[in-house]
Formats: C-alpha cells, sequence, structure tokens
C-alpha cells in the first residue's frame, strides 16, 4: 500500500513537472515568436528606406539632362539660353521653320531633328515645325505665328526660293525683321540660320548661300553650314541625295539631320 502512494505520489510529480517544463518552453517560444516579426519589420523598413532612397537616385538621375554637355557644340548664345531655362526649372519651346526641303525625305530633317532633340532632351525641349511656301516675305508681316513664345527658332531662310526674285539685301531685311518678331514675343530668344540643301550646278544660287553666312557672321547670328558634308555642287555625286526637282531625297535628309544633331546634341 505504501508502495502504491509512493509511485502515485512520484508520477504526479512528474506529471507537475512536465507540465511545469512545457510552459516555459512554449513559453520562451511564444516570446521568440512575438519577437521576431517586430525584428523583421526593422530589418523590412530599413530595406525599404534604403530601396526608396536608392530608387529616387536612379530616377534623378534618369530624369536629370546635362544641359551644358549636350548643348556644347552650339553657339554661345544658344548655350546660355538653355542652361539659363534649365537654372530657372523652364522648358524651351523650339520651332524649325523654312522651305517645303524640311519635309522633303521619308522622314524629312525636320521630323528626324524633332524627334533626335525631343529624346535627348527628354521633356526639356518641345519642339514645333513650320513649313512656309513662296520667298523670304514670307517670314514677314504677321505670317507666321509666334505667339507660342519660341526660346529658339531654327531657319532656313528660304534662300533657294528667292533665287532671281528677291535680292540678298531684300532677304537680310526680311530676316531681321523675323528676328524683331521672335524677340518681342521672348526678348532673349536665338534665331539660328541654316541655308537649304545645295543643288547641282548651281549658279548665282552659291553667291545668296555665301551672302547668308557672311550675314550670320556680321549680325551675330548663330549658324550652321551642313554644306561642308555634301558633295559639291558640280559632283555628280550630290544628285544622290536629292529628288529630280532638287529636294533633299532620304539621304539627302539624313545627312542634312547628322549636322543639326551634331549642333544641338554633343555625343
Amino acid at each position: 500500500m505504501k508502495l502504491y502512494k509512493i509511485g502515485a505520489f512520484l508520477a504526479v510529480l512528474l506529471c507537475v513537472f512536465a507540465l511545469v517544463f512545457s510552459y516555459l518552453t512554449w513559453q520562451d517560444k511564444l516570446e521568440n515568436v512575438l519577437e521576431q516579426p517586430e525584428e523583421q519589420k526593422t530589418q523590412t523598413s530599413g530595406k525599404k528606406e534604403a530601396s526608396t532612397k536608392e530608387t529616387k537616385e536612379q530616377n534623378n538621375g534618369e530624369l536629370s539632362v546635362n544641359i551644358k554637355e549636350l548643348s556644347a557644340n552650339a553657339d554661345q548664345a544658344v548655350q546660355d539660353l538653355l542652361i539659363e531655362r534649365s537654372d530657372n526649372g523652364e522648358k524651351v519651346q523650339l520651332l524649325i521653320a523654312g522651305s517645303a526641303a524640311l519635309d522633303s525625305g521619308n522622314p524629312g530633317y525636320a521630323e528626324r531633328l524633332k524627334e533626335s532633340l525631343e529624346t535627348s532632351y527628354e521633356d526639356f525641349i518641345e519642339v514645333d515645325v513650320l513649313s512656309l511656301t513662296g520667298t523670304s516675305e514670307a517670314l514677314i508681316g504677321g505670317n507666321v505665328d509666334l505667339s507660342a513664345g519660341y526660346d529658339i527658332v531654327l531657319l532656313e531662310p528660304m534662300t533657294l526660293m528667292n533665287n532671281d526674285r528677291i535680292a540678298i539685301e531684300q532677304e537680310r531685311e526680311h530676316i531681321s525683321e523675323f528676328n524683331t518678331a521672335v524677340t518681342a514675343e521672348v526678348e532673349d530668344a536665338v534665331v539660328v540660320l541654316h541655308p537649304p540643301q545645295p543643288i547641282f550646278g548651281a549658279g548665282y544660287y552659291l553667291a545668296q548661300v555665301s551672302a547668308l553666312e557672311e550675314f550670320a557672321a556680321i549680325y551675330g547670328y548663330a549658324y550652321i553650314d551642313h554644306w561642308s558634308v555634301w558633295p559639291d555642287t558640280d559632283d555628280e555625286a550630290l544628285k544622290d541625295f536629292l529628288t529630280e526637282d532638287g529636294l533633299p531625297n532620304d539621304k539627302g535628309a539624313e545627312l542634312w539631320t547628322e549636322e543639326l544633331e551634331a549642333y544641338f546634341i554633343a555625343e
């Protein structure tokens, strides 16, 4: 009987010990479970903050455009304007204007340049294209809508269309009047001149183009001389870049565009 009581007592004692041990073990596990999410949360939060910071830095890098480097090949007046607008957080409105030559080709140089500028400068530059008909008289008398307020106008001033119609001095007057109208809308706007395409067998037209470049140099206009990359006007190879009507074909538009891109977009 005594042995039975002792055995029962030991069994109860073992049960109590097992219960206490199980309870303590469970409490320890429970504390670990409760503490672990907090630690994980802190670590996750830290990683999230670091990731957010990294993402912001990456986004800033993607959205920022180094205007000074991109515009390094342009005339100083163009560089200064672009940098000033960028520093002030303003966009640049750019107009490409000229004869039907700007649309000639598939696509023409204007569309090609527009795409290149808006890609390279992202949304910093917004480009409009205007094809004009007739002579340089189309530039004056309010014929060109400048109310958008263009900061830069890339102008091919109808020099070829002026041949035998408008004298060199008149063309210069038309350009000057156009420039006055542009700066009336935006005081520090810049007009960038460039000649039309070369044509095979050119005669007096050569004197007109030379006079345009001279005019730009004398009066301080920004000027792009893209003729240097075309074949000479007495070289049969020039015909490979022009249509039968003397307008740029695809090859001519591409060649012209490359020189304009090199001016506005430095590698």
